[in-house]
């Protein structure tokens, strides 16, 4: 007998309930007085186990609800999404070609220090609300920081120019090998940490 199977949960809940109902009736046990009072415990219980289920269903996808994402992956593309949790992704490739992350009330860390090049797409777009961003870069790899925060900042590395809320480091351009990094947070910073 599979005791994780929706039958046997809803066959074990009708016979508690059954008892309970049964030790009522000869006045064992005062059931619906009680009952009436906490009711509304029921709905709350209910919504949180659907919120949970949610994300636990929903993390093989890249999205994930209440948790955090602690990731190790080969693959040159990215895509993550959190409500509740922090992402952190470390990149085990050579070639990193972008993707994209985003989060509220959560930080994201991205960890670049094993890429060798940037390749295709190459922008990696991350976004969050009340949280904040890293992105930890190798040296040999140019890299160039667009933000559109509110109430946060970007904090780079020496070396580098800035221009308003745009960070470019030494090498960085518009063609292929230059990492794009678009990044929208709201009340939080953005941190470019050379590894």
């Amino acid at each position: 007998m599979d005791l994780k199977s929706k039958e046997v949960k809803w066959a074990l809940s009708l016979i508690i309930i059954g008892f309970l109902a049964l030790l009522d009736g000869f006045g064992i046990l005062d059931l619906w007085g009680g009952f009436w009072r906490l009711w509304p415990v029921i709905l709350i219980v209910w919504g949180f186990s659907l919120l949970r289920k949610r994300g636990r269903s929903a993390e093989h996808t890249g999205r994930r609800m209440f948790g955090d994402t602690v990731e190790t992956t080969d693959s040159p593309y990215v895509k993550h999404s959190s409500a509740f949790g922090d992402i952190s992704i470390r990149i085990r490739t050579d070639d990193f070609s972008g993707g994209s992350a985003s989060t509220v009330f959560g930080s994201i860390s991205i960890d670049l220090s094993e890429v060798r090049r940037i390749v295709g797409y190459g922008q990696l777009d991350l976004h969050t609300v009340f949280g904040d961003i890293s992105v930890r870069v190798p040296a040999n790899i140019p890299v160039e920081v667009r933000s559109s925060g509110v109430f946060g900042e970007i904090k780079a590395p020496e070396g580098g120019s800035m221009d308003g809320k745009c960070y470019r480091s030494p090498g960085a351009g518009s063609g292929e090998g230059t990492l794009v990094i678009d990044c929208s947070q709201v009340f939080g910073d953005v941190e470019v940490i050379p590894a």
